[in-house]
Parts: structure tokens; C-alpha cells; sequence
């Protein structure tokens, strides 16, 4: 007899599938109640180990043992004729039949109802922490402001900079203590402003302000606390040091604030304060240097901060900040440069390995890690990495904003406006979190709040000020005041390229196809496919692509304009792996959103693999759940989840009720790309012609109220004329 033959008549097989599928479900089990019940971590781990431990026990038993109508017995104990193994085995098939009915039972459960219950529960606590946060230090808050350069070269301002961003990223480690950006404070540098009113602005119940005098080696640094609710002054001292101790100096001054602090706040600060690090002195210089240009977020003083960056680590190749900063301005030239990601990630990596070898409790290492990831679209590995650059620094507001960019990717859109709350409570004057929150406050129609938050744009960042105004003005289907916004911006920025393109998309949007073809050298795909030049937009992407092969976004408007072209040979395996790799989720921003799904199941059907398409549905749904509970309502012409929902019923089957939320979805003012393959369904079936025909009445209305104001007195004739023609 064959030893696999005895092992099934044994039934040792069926005791191993019932015992493997039995300890799966127990460890689902343990899973759940180790945080329901609060039992210690070591328990989910323990049952794990009794567990595995009892797998071979339990596969000896069978072998060595029998259960008789008599008892249990030897196996040897027992006659062949008597033996009932093959009744064992029956009762083993329906135990193993019930356990897995059982594990999927539970698997459903867990997938539907529990997932849910720890969503919410996880966006309940981020949202609290963030608020008791926010209450605990509201007043136990100070701004540094920038110092005064008092030198007699004006050159060195960015020495007096330095000083004081050192000062106040020393005193951002501080538990308890809430510190203003310096993006924020740095936007009162040279106006003499009453501390009051600065106090108002920056919500900070103190100020440290002060000035230094460089000449040569010698340096003077004056500075002095002030109470912003009085005016008195709580603490002022000099130090005349010379160069080579400037770090000396600065440790001296932040142990002197924080004996004030502990005084006046009642701060409990039991460690020592975190020392400057001593680096090379030029190397510093060209590191302060970098910073002055990094925070200014031009193309030209990023390329500039680069340049300082790489000089501090030439003369010093251990200076893990500038490394750390070198890496998070390199990968910034893709946003306001011309790098590819692929260019900036392989240019950023190394210096990203370095500064975090160098030094792994340095926020800024962290920050340049998570944004790595974030650009080579891992998430989850990103959002570690920021979340470590909070805790390490807890008023790191950049870090906050790139989490709730990172999660707004996710689809995580409840938690993503508490992050934008917390990175503009820390940093009111930051250009990319007022941005970011006017975005979110606009997505819940929250519209007064984003009015007030833009008009903090008007005087620090006037371009960003123009293109949001006609971004939240356009809400409504006034798609003519977005392309006014765009123009305003542009006015003001005529060489920037990302203007440049969002203005193609808004004249193709208006079916200004001269206007939208003529303003960038290099009209992005989207703005191809609206004015159906599909092979046009094809092409285009198939160039950004072999431009950047790595960015997943460039992959995705490839297959999408494939799809839209009914190449669907060739779009389905771009988009069958961007639906894997982003988890088999539907998001609003991200590389794989509501017109892609759309696009593959019509590819699916035309297939004939029905069976594909109910998960494309339901990740459509799961997003349009996922803004309903975030309060998300209608965006401007970008987006809808009116029209997302409405899109999900009419492919389920749901005739009626989808033309009812389309149509909603338009009335409202969101566009319905036009001449797209993939919802030729829509296209002909007759109860969209009348949605088809509003929206094509509401373009040439918005066209003519746009043409009447550039066609007549020209506001932007400086930068911009409109085609031969367009005006007749």
C-alpha cells in the first residue's frame, strides 16, 4: 500500500484542510478582539504560535489514531474489517464544507461591516487628536519672525534668515508648543506691523523677534520675547560671538526662550533642548542660502536653492540637512520645473539615502523619504515617513499638507481635511495649504469659508489668488470665469507652462479649439480629446510617456486616450494595471478615477466578460459612499458625484434613475467629455439627448459671455489675443 493512499484512507489530508482553514478563521477572530477588547499585542501573536505548533500534532494524531463506535484507538489497536475511516472522512467533508461557509460568512462580515466601523473609526480619532491638539496649545504659541539684517551688506540677509528659521525649527520640537511656519511668519519680513495685529494673524500669543549684525567673523545677535495680547516685552538679550560659535550662540538663545516659555506657558520641558548641529561654516552659509531660494517656489530660485545645496555638501559630504533639502527641491523641479519624475527621482534618491544614514531623527530626512515615495507612487511607505516627520517635529506643516495631498489620493477625503486644517492652523500663510483648503472647502459647497480663505491670497501669492477665484467662481457651470481666472494668472505669470495648459483645457472646454490649440506649446491630452482630436491626443501621451516612463499619471492618459479613441486592444492592458496597482479603488485624484472605470468595463463588455464589470461598479460606488460621508457635494466642471453616481446606475442596468443623476450632474455645471468610444452607450440612447443638447447650450453661453468681454476692450491684449476670426 502507498504511503499517499494510507495517508487518505487515514484521513490525515482532510484533518490538514479542516485544521488549516479552522486556524485562519481563529486568527481573523483573534485580529478583531485584540482591539475591541483591548487584550495585550502578544495575544494575536501567542494564538499564532499555538497554532502553528499544533499543526503537526494534530497531523500525527490522525495518522497514529482512530475514532471508533468504541473510542478512540491505536490505529494498530484496530482490524482493517472494522475499521471506519471512510465514515470519519464523510463527517471530516462536512465539517471542512460548514467551517469554510463559516470563514466567508465572517470574510463578508469583516470586508462590509467591520472595514467600515474601523474607517470610521480611524478617521474619528485622527480628526480628534487633531482638534484636542489645536485646543490644548491654542495658547501656548509663539512666531518667530524673521531677523532684522543690520549689516551693512545687504547680501547677507539670507544670514539673519537662517538664524531665525534655526531658532524656530529648534523650537518646533518643542512638546506642547504650537510654532507658526516660517512661510507664515517670513510674510511680515520688513513691514513694521504692530505684534498685535501679527499675534491675530498667526494666532500666536508670543513673538521673538530680533535683528544681527555681521561684519567679517563677528556677529551680534539681539533678540527679544514679547507677549502679543500686551505688547510687553517678557525677555530681550545680545550675544557678540564670533562666526565660527555661531551655533554656540544659538543654542544659547533657545535655552534662554525656552526658560521663558516654561515661565509663561507653564511648558514642561524635562530633556535638554536639541542642539544645532556643528557643521563646515561655509557649508552652513550655502545651506541658509538654499532655504532663502527653496521657500520662494519659483522654478528659478528652486534651480538656485539646488545650486546651494549641492555647494553645502561639496564642502561638507556630511551635512545631512542639505542633503535632506537637496532631495525634497530636486523632486519640487518636477512640480515647478521641466524634470521628469523619473529624472528627479533618480537625482533625489541618493541624497534621500544619504541624509537618512546620516541622520534618521532629522524631520527633514523623513519629509525628503515620504516625498520619494510619494513620487514614485508608494502611499503607503509615504505616509509612514511623513507621519514619522510630524512626531519627530509636531508643528512640521509641510508634513501635514503632503498627508493629506497623499490621502486625497487614496480616496481618504474625511481625513484629508482635518490634515488641511492642521497644516493651516500651523501655517495660515502657507500658499499650498490655504490652496489645498480652499480646494476641500470647495468640494463640501462650502463657499463663504473659501472666499475668506482665498482673499489671504491676494496680496502674498496674487497669480494662485487669480486662477482659484475663477476656479471657485466657475462652480455652477460658469465655466467662463474659470478661463477669466486662468487669463488673470497668466497676466501675471506669462512664462509659467502649468497656466499655460489648464488655460488649453478651459478654452477647449468653452469650444475655443483655435484659442485652446495656440496657448501651449504642448496641449495636454485631455484638452485633444475634448475637441476630438483623438489621434492627436494619443499621440501626445504616447511622448509624455516615452518622456517619463515612470509616472504613473502619464500611463494613465495614455490608456485613456486610447479608450477614448476605441483602441481598446491597446488601452485595456495600461488600464487592467492601473486598476491593480491602485488596489481595485476608484479615487477622485489619482491614476485611476471614475472615467478610467468607466472606460474598462465598456472595454470588459465588449469582450463579453459581464463577470468583470460588478467590481468596477462597485469601486464606484464605494468612492461616491466615501464623498457622501466626507460631505463632498459637486465640484466646479472637473468632477461630480452626482454624475458619478448616475454614470454607476445607468451601466448597472438603473436606466431611469442614472439619466436623472447625469442630468443632476449637468444641470449643476459638471462637463461630460463629448466624444469619448467608451460611453457611446450614453451617447445613443435617447434620454441623453436632451442633457447633450443643455450642455451644448450652457458652452455657447459661457463662450459668447467670454467673447464679449475679450472681444470688445481686450483686458489681457498684453498676453494674449484671441484667434483670426473667433471674434467675427
Amino acid at each position: 500500500m502507498s504511503i499517499v493512499r494510507e495517508l487518505r484512507r487515514r484521513n490525515v489530508f482532510r484533518v490538514a484542510i479542516a485544521y488549516v482553514i479552522i486556524a485562519w478563521l481563529l486568527l481573523q477572530v483573534s485580529d478583531t478582539l485584540v482591539p475591541a477588547l483591548h487584550l495585550p499585542e502578544w495575544f494575536h501573536s501567542g494564538v499564532a504560535l499555538l497554532l502553528i505548533l499544533g499543526f503537526p500534532l494534530a497531523l500525527i494524531f490522525a495518522w497514529a489514531f482512530e475514532l471508533t463506535p468504541e473510542g478512540l484507538k491505536r490505529e494498530t489497536d484496530v482490524d482493517c474489517p472494522q475499521s471506519v475511516t471512510h465514515i470519519t472522512g464523510r463527517k471530516l467533508d462536512y465539517l471542512i464544507i460548514a467551517v469554510l461557509i463559516l470563514a466567508l460568512g465572517f470574510f463578508v462580515f469583516d470586508k462590509f461591516v467591520l472595514d467600515r466601523s474601523r474607517d470610521a473609526d480611524l478617521v474619528q480619532a485622527t480628526t480628534e487628536a487633531v482638534t484636542k491638539q489645536a485646543a490644548d496649545i491654542a495658547d501656548r504659541s509663539i512666531a518667530v519672525l524673521p531677523f532684522v539684517n543690520m549689516s551693512s551688506d545687504p547680501e547677507q540677509e539670507y544670514f539673519s534668515d537662517g538664524i531665525s528659521e534655526e531658532l524656530l525649527n529648534v523650537l518646533a520640537k518643542l512638546p506642547g508648543l504650537r510654532v507658526a511656519a516660517r512661510t507664515s511668519s517670513f510674510q511680515f519680513k520688513g513691514e513694521n506691523r504692530n505684534i498685535t495685529d501679527i499675534g491675530q494673524q498667526l494666532n500666536a500669543a508670543l513673538v521673538l523677534e530680533g535683528s544681527v549684525r555681521k561684519s567679517g567673523l563677528h556677529v551680534r545677535i539681539t533678540a527679544q520675547l514679547i507677549d502679543t495680547s500686551t505688547g510687553f516685552h517678557l525677555w530681550s538679550e545680545s550675544y557678540d560671538r564670533e562666526l565660527e560659535n555661531v551655533f554656540a550662540v544659538q543654542d544659547e538663545i533657545s535655552a534662554a526662550i525656552v526658560a521663558e516659555l516654561k515661565e509663561h506657558l507653564g511648558l514642561q520641558v524635562e530633556a535638554a533642548l536639541p542642539s544645532v548641529s556643528v557643521v563646515h561654516t561655509e557649508a552652513h552659509d550655502a545651506y541658509l542660502r538654499g532655504r532663502h531660494l527653496l521657500v520662494q517656489r519659483t522654478r528659478a530660485t528652486i534651480e538656485g536653492a539646488v545650486h546651494e545645496f549641492e555647494k553645502a555638501i561639496v564642502l561638507d559630504p556630511d551635512y545631512a540637512l542639505a542633503h535632506a533639502e537637496l532631495a525634497i527641491a530636486t523632486l519640487f523641479l518636477t512640480i515647478y520645473g521641466d524634470l521628469t519624475v523619473a529624472e528627479s527621482v533618480a537625482r533625489a534618491a541618493p541624497h534621500v539615502e544619504r541624509a537618512m544614514a546620516l541622520d534618521s531623527t532629522l524631520a527633514q530626512a523623513h519629509a525628503a523619504t515620504g516625498y520619494l515615495y510619494r513620487f514614485q507612487e508608494n502611499a503607503d511607505d509615504a505616509l509612514t515617513h511623513f507621519r514619522h516627520a510630524i512626531q519627530i517635529n509636531p508643528n512640521y506643516a509641510i508634513a501635514y499638507n503632503a498627508i493629506g495631498v497623499v490621502l486625497n489620493g487614496l480616496g481618504r477625503y474625511e481625513e484629508v481635511f482635518a490634515m488641511t486644517e492642521m497644516a493651516l492652523r500651523l501655517d495660515p500663510l502657507s500658499r499650498p495649504a490655504i490652496a489645498n483648503h480652499i480646494h476641500r472647502l470647495r468640494d463640501r459647497n462650502r463657499l463663504a469659508e473659501a472666499d475668506q480663505e482665498l482673499e489671504k491670497l491676494a496680496a502674498i501669492y496674487p497669480s494662485i489668488h487669480a486662477s482659484l477665484r475663477g476656479d471657485l467662481t466657475s462652480v455652477g457651470g460658469k465655466w467662463a470665469n474659470s478661463v477669466l481666472g486662468y487669463l488673470d494668472a497668466l497676466r501675471l505669470e506669462p512664462n509659467r507652462p502649468r497656466i499655460r495648459n489648464d488655460l488649453s483645457a478651459a478654452f477647449a472646454l468653452l469650444g475655443l479649439e483655435k484659442e485652446a490649440l495656440a496657448i501651449s506649446e504642448h496641449p495636454p491630452p485631455v484638452t485633444l480629446s475634448w475637441l476630438g482630436k483623438h489621434g492627436d491626443a494619443v499621440a501626445a501621451a504616447k511622448a509624455r510617456v516615452a518622456k517619463d516612463p515612470i509616472s504613473l499619471l502619464a500611463g494613465r492618459d495614455l490608456g485613456l486616450a486610447l479608450a477614448g479613441a476605441g483602441d481598446y486592444a491597446h488601452a485595456r492592458p495600461i488600464l487592467e494595471e492601473m486598476w491593480q496597482r491602485r488596489g481595485k479603488r476608484v479615487t477622485q485624484y489619482s491614476w485611476f478615477r471614475i472615467a478610467d472605470a468607466v472606460a474598462l468595463i465598456a472595454i470588459r463588455r465588449t469582450a463579453g466578460e459581464e463577470d468583470g464589470v460588478d467590481e468596477l461598479l462597485a469601486a464606484i460606488r464605494d468612492n461616491v459612499r466615501r464623498y457622501h460621508e466626507a460631505g463632498i457635494t459637486n465640484g466646479p466642471e472637473s468632477y461630480s458625484v452626482d454624475y458619478e453616481e448616475g454614470l454607476a446606475a445607468y451601466l448597472a442596468g438603473e436606466r431611469e434613475r442614472g439619466l436623472q443623476l447625469i442630468a443632476k450632474g449637468a444641470d449643476d455645471g459638471y462637463f461630460i467629455w463629448p466624444q469619448e468610444a467608451y460611453l457611446q452607450a450614453l451617447y445613443d440612447d435617447p434620454g441623453f439627448a436632451p442633457i447633450r443638447k443643455s450642455q451644448e447650450a450652457r458652452q455657447v453661453s459661457e463662450r459668447e459671455r467670454f467673447l464679449a468681454i475679450v472681444c470688445t476692450d481686450n483686458p489681457y491684449e498684453t498676453i494674449w489675443q484671441p484667434a483670426g476670426g473667433t471674434c467675427e
